[in-house]
């Protein structure tokens, strides 16, 4: 019986001794944002069991604090407004650049994470360098699977995105304008490939190209935590990484991380996203 208890019992104290020394590094109240979120009770909907979580770990209080775009994320880091700002891969890479100090913490890998560009299978459509000349649809300005890896494939794939084909930004409507014959093919996350052929057949649409999987989506830390703190946080995260996740899962608004893994950060696996941000000209 004394032997079954052993792995509790020092589960408890690395959990005691992590409090304490983050209740010593850390600030006393961490301010949470996610970029992907705008109102303040969505992010509490969404994420009020991880923040439990994480004070539980850490010992300390954790707030919530919206930010409405990527580039309110960026200047609340900036201005020490939030301290952890939960981030997509592009994200990142715009706050590594524009923020001096920003420190990731740990990623959350997701499955069935790239892009993909889809034609209509009755097409001459049928790699890449086919799509000269012609018309695709893409997702909103700066979406990492929707926009930015989809332009890099094709460049990567040897065509000028500013001269070899017509590129329209069309969010919410570029699968429709598929299905319309509006556009020739999309580049899109793949994810949005197996409701567009449930609702449209599967014998119609194919997936012409498949890209890289993409990155971690990142939990920053603000320049102004110190590294002593985010290492007690890497510390906490990574003792139960699949605790942290059910937490995050547990509301049921957070569907895209089901099947993740939560892992420490490689900063060079986001490498890709930067060459395509200076195809782009996004890069500072």
């Amino acid at each position: 019986m004394k032997k079954s208890l052993l792995p509790l019992a020092t589960a408890i104290a690395l959990a005691a001794a992590t409090q304490a020394q983050a209740a010593e590094s850390c600030p006393t109240t961490l301010r949470f944002a996610d970029t992907g979120i705008e109102g303040s009770e969505e992010l509490q909907r969404a994420f009020s069991d991880f923040v439990e979580e994480v004070e539980s770990r850490l010992g300390v209080t954790v707030e919530f604090f919206p930010v409405g775009n990527r580039t309110t994320a960026i200047n609340a880091l900036r201005f020490e407004q939030v301290d952890i700002v939960l981030a997509g891969p592009s994200e990142y890479v715009l706050m590594a650049e524009r923020v001096e100090g920003t420190k990731p913490i740990t990623a959350i890998v997701r499955p069935e994470y790239y892009s993909v560009f889809i034609a209509p299978t009755d097409s001459d459509i049928e790699t890449l360098e086919d799509l000269k000349g012609k018309h695709v649809a893409m997702k909103d300005h700066g979406s990492t699977t929707g926009h930015i890896m989809p332009s890099y494939m094709l460049s990567q794939a040897g065509l000028d995105i500013d001269r070899d084909l017509r590129i329209s930004l069309l969010d919410g409507a570029r699968m429709q304008a598929l299905a319309s014959g509006e556009v020739d093919a999309v580049g899109t996350g793949v994810r949005d490939f197996a409701p567009f052929v449930a609702q449209h057949g599967e014998e119609n649409y194919r997936i012409i190209e498949r890209g890289q999987d993409m990155p971690g989506d990142p939990m920053v830390a603000g320049p102004h935590i110190s590294a002593e703190c985010v290492s007690e946080m890497q510390e906490a995260f990574m003792n139960d990484p699949d605790g942290l996740l059910q937490a995050i899962l547990a509301p049921g608004e957070r569907d895209k991380y089901i099947g993740a893994e939560m892992v420490l950060v490689d900063d060079s696996e986001y490498d890709m996203v930067r060459e395509s941000y200076a195809l782009l000209g996004l890069s500072d």
